[in-house]
């Protein structure tokens, strides 16, 4: 599910910007929501693109170090890093949602949305990515993690 929404936004900012920029260079003018419409989808893309890599084991880390240790070690270093992450996007959920919440009732500039729907992806993507930690950490507890 999260892939076909993440490749609906790639799919809606490519056909925005071939739109934008015949208009913008071609008859001088564009549309007016263009740049903030642009930026939010791609700040949306990213975070929900962020959980897809972290599902994947797709982000950078230092993989070979970690299978070359004793197996009771590398299990202590993966608790440790699935633990830390949990913590991390506990605080990126909590302050996400404070944010969102603060400016629900703010619009954007160009377009009639509150800024709230834009900030959402904050408390949305901790979310998505705690789930997958608590997940992987209760895996690795469990010693039922793949190698």
């Amino acid at each position: 599910m999260l892939n076909r929404v993440c490749s609906l936004l790639l799919l809606g900012l490519a056909a925005l910007c071939l739109v934008e920029v015949p208009l913008r260079y071609g008859f001088g003018g564009g549309i007016g929501f263009y740049d903030e419409l642009a930026g939010f989808g791609l700040v949306w893309l990213t975070f929900l693109g962020a959980v897809l890599a972290r599902r994947d084991g797709a982000h950078i880390g230092i993989r070979n170090l970690v299978r070359s240790l004793r197996p009771g070690l590398r299990k202590s270093v993966r608790l440790v890093e699935h633990s830390l992450m949990v913590v991390l996007h506990l605080v990126i959920l909590w302050f996400g949602g404070v944010l969102a919440l603060r400016f629900a009732t703010e619009r954007a500039i160009t377009m009639p949305l509150p800024m709230g729907l834009f900030y959402l992806v904050l408390p949305l993507s901790a979310a998505l990515t705690l789930s997958i930690e608590i997940r992987s950490l209760l895996s690795v507890w469990r010693g039922s993690e793949p190698a």
